[in-house]
């Protein structure tokens, strides 16, 4: 989530301390009413009984992230009161322990489910309709900062600022020579190298409408969801929106660590007019996938694309891969034409890493090029064909990210391009290599389509099951960049903050959610984060494997081809010739004895289904790194070894909360759904 570089985390933490401030203080748990903070409203909690606090001889002018608490302005994500309407809705404020602040408590909803539910009541399986819509959402406009020491009068600091790697990195205009050419590196717009996409589809059967949308950026808060669903018309009739972002890093900062200064940001760069053109477009997009349904045909395979040329390597041991692509179409029954393809596939968007300034969806906007556009033959010098054209599917397509946790990304290069010619050394990071790596994934998908590889769904019946559920952040970054930095802003649950890093009664809690959709055969189920692939898959040393990952590093770009059968290095004074999911010189490598013996979450959705994975689905969360080897940072330090993703995620609860949803919503899946 917080991708700050991973040498500057931790002095991102210390400056922020020296700047803003973090006392030590006394333990949550050890804090009464005595001990609120001198910016906290005057005598909140310090009288059990005071339900009715006298009335304001004038309520104070509070910004938009503050509310009202006994007469003064309290930030949104202080959750203390005095009297249930100071609270949420939703809430209800509650006395815990005497001589306490109160707090406005709230508990999540029942999962909802639909057919079932009131206004989707069950029907009786009538055709499958799909509608589809791919809406721009790149910003209208920013402004490129001036050189150091130049000047620029009309300079106000419009700046977008890129997400991802390290804070300060401003977005660019593009050259006005490479716009509109026909090159790789060539742009569509001053803007942009390509245009960001919300790229929606929608799908009803009888009562029930699900939509899903993909967002080409970093990650977007399960509170931004919100306001989307909050601006959906009645009468589109719509039961369940499923927003995912595709973890791109090389897109406007949607969450608000990335803004201007290095090491540590000085204010936010989250633009809210980049966040209100992202919820106004996608609103737009469903209307018009709305207004198009029609009724449809579903195929849909899962293919396995191995390693070669996508450009994908693994930071953190076990060097584990799923290379599962999803793959569904949806096409008119009337004239056979696509609607839309909806795929997901696990890597890092972040090919063109981190010196890249120009806006991009990196290698997803190739991959949807191609898969759209089709790919042409490849001819060798003589003009003779080595590789036949491949039509395209036209119509939407709709790219997930898939388990890119632990860390699966293109660092190391190893783009090919449909031609097989390589991307290395210093053209690994360019817009040549995320090209290649979208030619690959689109030649896999259409050669399975032109194949006759993706399987007919018939009579597919539509369901879903959505749950919502709490889970703290107790990852100190993440609080000082809320609390003391005011840097991250998103709704916090059942806590008083009593400074930045204490909290009564327990550590700020979000709230997220899971969903599972089942289509026929297909399960289409989301997890908040970056969830490692391992967790999906399993392939830990002395552990089984299912859906036949790729097990160790295959092409030796982080440790050489010399472990035993079961990846682990030889012993001393042996030899091996396996991939290694390991190093040998690793620092405090995982104790893989404590690993997971399954059943893996693959599993969970049952072996005659096919899974469809949608990370970062529904909310924003950082990686979720398996229980048995988490270990979070002792103060401002990080534990040895590969454990750079703990500084990065909301807490060490977040996948065994996730995993408890998701047990939950695949509920949908009984009884069986009809039609394979």
């Amino acid at each position: 989530m917080v991708r700050v570089h991973r040498r500057l985390g931790w002095v991102w933490v210390w400056a922020i301390c020296v700047v803003w401030g973090c006392s030590a203080g006394p333990a949550a748990e050890d804090v009464g009413a005595s001990d609120v903070s001198e910016d906290a409203p005057g005598d909140v909690g310090a009288d059990a009984d005071a339900l009715e606090p006298p009335a304001c001889q004038a309520l104070p002018q509070c910004d938009d992230s503050q509310r009202v608490v006994n007469c003064q302005c309290v930030s949104n994500m202080d959750r203390r009161c005095t009297r249930d309407e100071e609270c949420r809705p939703e809430e209800s404020c509650e006395l815990i322990e005497e001589g306490r602040p109160r707090v406005c408590i709230f508990e999540p909803a029942a999962a909802r489910a639909c057919p079932g539910a009131p206004g989707c009541e069950p029907g009786p399986g009538e055709e499958l309709l799909a509608g589809a819509a791919s809406m721009v959402i790149t910003p209208e406009f920013f402004k490129a900062p001036p050189a150091p020491g130049a000047e620029d009068p009309g300079w106000q600091d419009q700046a977008m600022w890129l997400a991802g790697f390290s804070p300060g990195r401003a977005a660019m205009y593009c050259p006005e020579e490479r716009i509109g050419c026909a090159q790789p590196e060539c742009c569509v717009s001053r803007y942009a190298h390509d245009d960001l996409k919300s790229q929606v589809v929608v799908l009803r059967q009888d009562q029930t409408t699900v939509a899903f949308v993909a967002l080409d950026v970093v990650g977007f808060f399960h509170t931004d969801i919100e306001a989307i669903r909050a601006r959906i018309p009645e009468a589109l009739q719509i039961d369940h929106l499923i927003v995912a972002s595709t973890h791109n890093h090389e897109a406007p900062d949607t969450a608000g660590q990335w803004g201007p200064g290095s090491p540590i940001p000085t204010r936010s760069g989250r633009s809210e007019a980049f966040i209100e053109r992202i919820i106004a477009q996608t609103v737009v997009g469903l209307e018009q996938a709305v207004a198009e349904l029609k009724p449809a045909r579903v195929q849909a395979a899962v293919l396995q694309t191995g390693v070669d040329g996508l450009a994908i390597s693994d930071s953190r041991p076990p060097y584990i891969f799923d290379d599962n692509l999803p793959v569904v179409r949806l096409s008119s029954r009337d004239s056979g034409d696509t609607i839309a393809t909806l795929i997901s596939f696990g890597n890092h968007p972040e090919v063109l890493w981190s010196e890249n300034q120009l806006i991009t969806a990196d290698y997803p906007h190739f991959v949807r090029h191609y898969v759209e556009q089709g790919l042409a033959a490849v001819l060798d010098g003589e003009g003779q064909e080595l590789k036949p054209a491949l039509a395209g599917l036209g119509g939407v397509t709709a790219f997930f990210a898939g388990a890119v946790g632990g860390l699966i990304n293109p660092g190391r290069g190893g783009a090919k391009n449909y031609a097989d010619e390589s991307f290395e050394d210093e053209q690994r990071h360019t817009f040549a290599a995320a090209d290649a790596v979208g030619q690959q994934l689109a030649a896999h998908v259409l050669r399975a389509h032109h194949g006759d590889a993706l399987e007919e769904i018939a009579a597919p019946r539509l369901a879903f099951r959505t749950v919502e559920f709490l889970t703290p952040i107790e990852n100190t970054l993440f609080q000082l960049a809320a609390f003391a930095a005011r840097i991250l802003e998103r709704d916090i649950y059942n806590t008083a903050l009593l400074s930045p890093t204490q909290f009564y009664p327990q550590a700020p809690q979000i709230l997220s959610e899971t969903s599972a959709v089942a289509l026929g055969s297909i399960v289409f189920f989301t997890a908040p984060g970056e969830v490692f692939p391992e967790s999906l898959v399993g392939g830990y040393p002395g552990r089984y494997a299912v859906w036949d990952p790729v097990i160790g590093d295959v092409e030796g770009r982080r440790a050489e081809l010399a472990c035993g059968p079961d990846g682990m290095p030889p012993a001393e004074g042996t030899s091996g010739s396996h991939p290694c999911v390991v190093r040998a010189d690793q620092e405090n490598p995982p104790d893989f004895e404590q690993a997971p013996e399954g059943p893996y979450i693959y599993e969970w959705v049952g072996q005659e289904r096919l899974p469809f994975f949608i990370g970062l689905g529904g909310d924003f969360v950082g990686y979720m790194v398996p229980e048995y080897d988490f270990e979070g940072p002792t103060g401002t330090t990080r534990a040895p070894g590969s454990h750079y993703e703990e500084t990065n995620g909301v807490s060490g609860q977040i996948l065994p909360h996730w995993e408890a949803a998701l047990q939950e919503v695949l509920t949908v899946l009984e009884p069986e759904a009809e039609g394979r």
